[in-house]
């Protein structure tokens, strides 16, 4: 029986009323609940992208010019960075804290415990203990589990509560910084201005914005020259973006306070926060993406050749764009504009293209130059969780490179399931966002986002099974409808911190 989609929103709507949550967009409720009932559309994937079918090697073009274009944006104050960084550390801390409650040794949380002296927070943790008259090693030896307590919770370093952004990552010497700083140092050293301007904006959590001031304020102070303005900003991913929760009976899931619970709706969401900030050239990468500062160098340089990139063919798209508005193109020139749409930017032409007269082939590559552009870093896939880079069919017949994740395929079927196995390559995260138009106008960024590409998992609240809604991923769906080029970069540029002892790797060791 079709259900009947209205009558179900006239009593949420009631109950949101009586529950004083009457702040919910209807239009957006409404389009959750068609998607809940009928569920999502998987991605159609063609094949992998592979080395020189979807994917470039940046030594493709000349680095040198790379470089010059990098180099001449960063001057006129185009670049900013942008970090993802509302998550908790809790997850880091998983099987230290399967430990405690199962009371069971696993090799990570012996590792944990022989490592400590080898984490940038063991100093803090020393003097912790020292405060408290406790003893380190008769802790190691005698009451590991009241150790681990010291350090995760609310009596202690109270780690597994602290922002990731938070958690210090790295020692040098007898200093330590937190991943937050780190990436302000990184900011520095790629985003300043011929000013002396560095830019980074942070998505972080309202609860931890006191911590967060109060790292920035300190780093400020203690680590950037006077000569160096480095302007930090941070938002909050809007409460206005979450989405409900459902029962598996489509009924709405209440909360033990019987209200109805909406959730932060995935890194999607963020899409509104970065399309807020009216910036030109965006840096995206994660907060637990970062290593030692040495090592940060060398991997910057490749954050620098794809801005450079960027810009070039940026540049080219804008060119074209300005000849196709003012119809100042030979017959050469708009073949010169589908070679380029085809061979740099992977843009598909439907069969159709062949019938369209010449003002038809005009307005269809004016349509498909005038988007967002993204350069996305891919890396060799060596096991790592993560999307893929991958050629995707539309529910239009319309051909693209895409970013997929795993949720976003269907693994029943045996086919899409090889396609994504067979994938060479995935993406770490790393890419860099041109959000302006040929008239240095900002595009409204979720005008080019897919919303079928929404998420449907399956969560647990208070031993109550529920359904929840992901909007679709930043570096995903949302921005589906984005020029896209993907360059391989070195696995070196990739450096997660997921659990705890990866900060114990080489390329985490100051």
């Amino acid at each position: 029986m079709k259900p009947d989609i209205s009558k179900e929103l006239k009593k949420i709507n009631e109950i949101l009323k009586k529950t004083g949550q009457n702040k919910v967009q209807e239009s957006y409720l409404r389009f959750q609940l068609e998607l809940f009932h009928h569920g999502i559309e998987y991605s159609n994937l063609l094949r992998p992208c592979k080395i020189n079918d979807g994917i470039f090697r940046l030594d493709n073009w000349d680095e040198n010019k790379l470089m010059k274009n990098f180099f001449e944006a960063a001057d006129h104050s185009r670049l900013l960075k942008f970090v993802p960084a509302s998550g908790a550390a809790s997850r880091m801390f998983q099987s230290i804290e399967l430990f405690l409650n199962e009371k069971i040794e696993s090799k990570e949380s012996e590792k944990f415990i022989s490592n400590l002296h080898g984490f940038a927070f063991y100093d803090d943790l020393v003097l912790l203990l020292d405060k408290k008259g406790e003893n380190l090693d008769e802790l190691i030896e005698n009451n590991p589990r009241k150790l681990i307590e010291f350090i995760l919770y609310k009596d202690g370093l109270n780690l597994s509560n602290t922002p990731k952004g938070g958690i210090k990552f790295h020692r040098y010497g007898s200093e330590s910084f937190t991943a937050f700083e780190e990436h302000l140092f990184e900011a520095i050293e790629y985003t300043i201005d011929k000013t002396n301007s560095a830019r980074i904006h942070f998505t972080i959590s309202r609860e931890h914005e006191e911590l967060f001031n109060k790292i920035i304020s300190e780093f400020i102070k203690k680590n950037v020259k006077s000569s160096i303005n480095l302007i930090v900003s941070h938002s909050f991913q809007k409460e206005s973006t979450d989405t409900i929760a459902i029962n598996p009976d489509f009924t709405p899931f209440m909360d033990e306070k019987e209200k109805i619970l909406f959730r932060p709706a995935g890194h999607g969401a963020l899409l509104e926060n970065l399309n807020d900030l009216n910036a030109d050239i965006v840096f995206i990468k994660n907060i637990d993406n970062i290593t030692t500062r040495d090592a940060n160098l060398k991997t910057n340089r490749y954050r620098k050749l794809m801005a450079g990139l960027l810009v070039q063919i940026q540049n080219q798209i804008f060119n074209y764009l300005n000849l196709l508005e003012n119809n100042e193109h030979p017959g050469t020139k708009l073949e010169e504009i589908i070679n380029f749409c085809s061979n740099v930017l992977n843009i598909q032409f439907p069969r159709d293209t062949a019938r369209f007269d010449s003002k038809q082939i005009k307005e269809f590559l004016f349509k498909k130059l005038h988007r967002p552009i993204r350069v996305c870093g891919m890396v060799k896939n060596e096991g790592h969780p993560g999307g893929g880079p991958f050629w995707v069919m539309n529910k239009h017949s319309e051909v693209s490179l895409q970013i997929v994740e795993q949720t976003q395929v269907n693994l029943i079927d045996e086919n899409q399931k090889n396609i994504f196995s067979a994938s060479t390559h995935f993406n770490p995260t790393d890419l860099v966002c041109g959000v302006k138009d040929y008239k240095g106008k900002n595009f409204n960024l979720p005008d080019y986002r897919d919303p079928d590409t929404v998420i449907i998992t399956k969560k647990s609240k208070n031993g109550k099974e529920l359904l929840a809604l992901e909007l679709p991923g930043l570096w995903n769906g949302s921005m589906s409808d984005w020029n896209s080029i993907f360059v391989e970069l070195p696995v070196s540029v990739f450096n997660p911190v997921k659990e705890v002892n990866d900060l114990l790797k080489p390329e985490h060791q100051g």
